[in-house]
């Protein structure tokens, strides 16, 4: 895996979360700043299921590779999730559910290096 891509995605998505988090605390409903980080994260986040699969394509890979796979693409659904879950809750928790996701999303983005370095934890 890419660990220069990780660290992008990984500080975007916590950029994210901060954001969602000063909406969310000064009781704003989502906007379209909202979906346009949503939107540069999940482009960040194809580009590192590519870069992904196609590491897995070739002699590299983790141990357990369909863990990886699991989280590869799942953690690609979250941010879609997040805007349409996001856009649904016209309250101050549209941006809360975002700032959960951006969090599940740095995570998972963790955990994936984890497993493509075979560490256990």
């Amino acid at each position: 895996m890419s660990s220069a891509l990780s660290t992008v995605i990984i500080i975007a998505s916590l950029l994210a979360a901060a954001y969602s988090l000063v909406t969310t605390l000064r009781d704003r409903a989502m906007g379209w700043d909202h979906l346009a980080a949503l939107g540069v994260l999940e482009a960040l986040l194809v580009a590192q299921m590519v870069v992904g699969f196609v590491k897995l394509s070739g002699d590299e890979g983790p141990g357990d590779t369909a863990t990886f796979v699991g989280y590869l693409i799942g953690v690609v659904l979250i941010p879609v999730v997040s805007a349409g879950w996001g856009l649904l809750e016209r309250t101050r928790w549209g941006p809360g559910v975002i700032v959960v996701a951006c969090l599940a999303v740095s995570v998972m983005v963790v955990r994936l290096g984890q497993l493509w370095e075979g560490t256990v934890v």
